[in-house]
């Protein structure tokens, strides 16, 4: 992607962030320290939110949210308020026009299951001058988006977007990564995971030896180092445990500029 509207030093103010957000605690949808990141390079007077979404009943189920002044707070599904020390976040639960949002937002393709061959839409979307709204895909029923908001209407620019649409695939990497520290989910290699994957439908090691053209040998050996990482007794259990929250990021959070 181009970069020609970005300023100096946006680039790797990003990817400095973007990597160190990886070691840090998941917080509730996002680590902490990476929405005040965002909040600072796409600066927004009002809030940032960060929402966990089922796009299968247009329910938000968790809203966390950073103020321009650095106040937090999270707000999470059938809860009356927030549980940060200010109500001004712009809560999506709550509202005629955070449901408009919501509801716009949700109906983009990109929020639901699929091989992303269907038609593309918008990945930074400005429908209201003073929104600016992130839908990230997600395989599971559950997505994330972000919502950067701004008072009285002011527009965000193209700079904003830009930077935004370089973010956001690694930011979905993120969000991953963090809904697998908060399960408490082991790091598997990639192998690992095709091992479990296999026997958690059932196969036996012959079976997956075979489908993945490797010695039944090696398919025990990967699963006693599965049992080893999981702290199970069986592979079954790793799989109950694991398979729900699916491999997570295949490849390094940061793949450019370094």
């Amino acid at each position: 992607m181009a970069t020609g509207h970005l300023r100096a030093g946006d680039a790797e103010e990003l990817l400095a962030l973007l990597r160190a957000a990886r070691s840090l605690d998941p917080g509730p949808v996002l680590p902490w320290e990476l929405l005040e990141g965002l909040l600072r390079l796409v600066p927004a007077d009002l809030d940032l939110t960060a929402r966990l979404v089922d796009h299968r009943d247009l329910r938000t189920v968790v809203v966390q949210g950073v103020l321009a002044d650095g106040t937090r707070g999270v707000e999470r599904a059938g809860e009356d308020a927030l549980t940060g020390p200010s109500g001004r976040l712009r809560s999506p639960l709550v509202g005629p026009q955070s449901q408009r949002v919501l509801r716009r937002v949700l109906s983009a393709a990109d929020l639901h299951p699929g091989d992303g061959t269907g038609p593309l839409h918008p990945e930074v979307t400005t429908d209201v001058p003073g929104e600016l709204v992130v839908p990230l895909r997600a395989p599971l029923g559950q997505a994330p988006v972000l919502l950067f908001l701004r008072s009285g209407g002011t527009p965000f620019g193209e700079r904003d977007r830009r930077l935004l649409e370089l973010a956001r695939p690694h930011l979905l990497e993120l969000w991953l990564d963090a809904e697998h520290r908060r399960a408490d989910v082991p790091r598997l290699t990639a192998r690992e995971w095709e091992v479990l994957g296999l026997a958690g439908a059932g196969l036996y090691a012959e079976e997956i030896a075979a489908a993945l053209r490797i010695a039944v040998g090696t398919v025990r050996k990967h699963t006693e180092h599965i049992r080893e990482k999981c702290g199970t007794h069986t592979v079954a259990e790793a799989a109950a445990r694991c398979l729900p929250y699916g491999p997570g990021p295949g490849q390094p959070v940061v793949r450019w500029g370094g």
